[in-house]
């Protein structure tokens, strides 16, 4: 199926709910949010829910009203627009969802196409570059609001259009966002410039506590549950500092275990371009992107641990040739 088929359901029906992966961050709620202003732009009810709660982090966005936080599903729309998740469970609700028509829109590469209509583009920088090519095809204006929602999408995949997966397409449509009026400055800000005094404090004592192993080749950090409580954070406020062992010159593989409950660990992976981490998070029973991926691991601490760094090490050893 292609955009086309996702543009004919956008212009037929009336109705819609909007949800994405639990812990959203800007690439869902900045594409979702931007969708809903969109469809409501073309007279349609819209909304957008998610099973968690809409982070400190990007209250900023705006027409945030348009999202609730939900438990389950109700069977109150006619399309389900399921945006930036990688498989249907990652929306965090019991299936199967209520709804006539089931939309999956997603650029992850393990993508199964679990929607009635799928749109599924793993070449694309962000879910936020798709639904820019969406409101394009559906001839919605790109008012400021929107354009902020969206170029939040983007800053958020590519780390400010840092990383390997920048396209000259995403930087056109960066610079078309600036010009419909999204609010650059205010967006950089809430990104980067607004962290707590607990945020520091935390990312001081995980950045101490950072191991290094496969001659610097792999790099990872850990938080627990009590120095989120000690220094009143929470994983939320985290997001982001699975960034620092991955700026690590030689690191190829930095990962960082979450403490999420008793026996849960979310545990994140980043690349710098020669190991397929989305391939590493699939052995798992995760999933994600090249460059990016995750997944959720249950069991006592050193043997999660032990589990993940060896499927690590493996999948550095592959690629790169590393002595065992």
């Amino acid at each position: 199926m292609s955009l086309a088929d996702v543009v004919a359901v956008l212009q037929q029906k009336k109705s819609f709910l909007i949800t994405g992966h639990v812990s959203p961050e800007g690439d869902v709620l900045g594409s979702g949010l931007a969708l809903a202003m969109a469809l409501r732009q073309m007279g349609k009810t819209a909304e957008v829910i998610n099973k968690d709660p809409f982070p400190r982090q990007l209250l900023f966005l705006p027409h945030k009203g348009l999202f609730s936080q939900r438990e389950t599903v109700t069977p109150s729309s006619e399309v389900l627009i399921v945006v930036d998740c990688g498989t249907l469970e990652r929306t965090g609700y019991p299936r199967p969802l209520p709804a006539e028509i089931l939309v999956n829109i997603d650029h992850h590469v393990t993508n199964p196409a679990f929607g009635d209509v799928n749109w599924v583009v793993p070449t694309a920088t962000a879910t936020g570059e798709m639904i820019y090519d969406l409101l394009k095809a559906l001839g919605t204006e790109i008012t400021p609001p929107i354009a902020t929602a969206l170029y939040t999408a983007l800053a958020t995949e590519t780390g400010s259009f840092r990383y390997v997966n920048t396209s000259s397409k995403t930087l056109r449509m960066a610079a078309e966002l600036i010009e419909s009026g999204a609010d650059l400055a205010r967006i950089a800000h809430a990104l980067y410039d607004a962290n707590t005094s607990g945020q520091m404090q935390l990312l001081g004592e995980v950045l101490t506590q950072m191991e290094i192993s496969v001659d610097d080749r792999l790099a990872w950090i850990r938080v627990t549950q009590s120095q989120l409580q000690r220094t009143r954070t929470t994983l939320e406020d985290t997001e982001d500092f699975v960034n620092y062992p991955r700026s690590i010159e030689k690191v190829e593989v930095a990962i960082f275990f979450r403490e999420a409950g008793p026996d849960q660990y979310k545990i994140s992976f980043r690349s710098q371009g020669k190991v397929d981490v989305a391939l590493l998070a699939k052995r798992l029973g995760g999933g994600g992107h090249t460059y990016a991926a995750g997944c959720t691991c249950f069991g006592a601490w050193e043997q999660v641990k032990e589990r993940v760094l060896s499927t690590a090490r493996e999948a550095i050893y592959d690629v790169s040739g590393a002595v065992r």
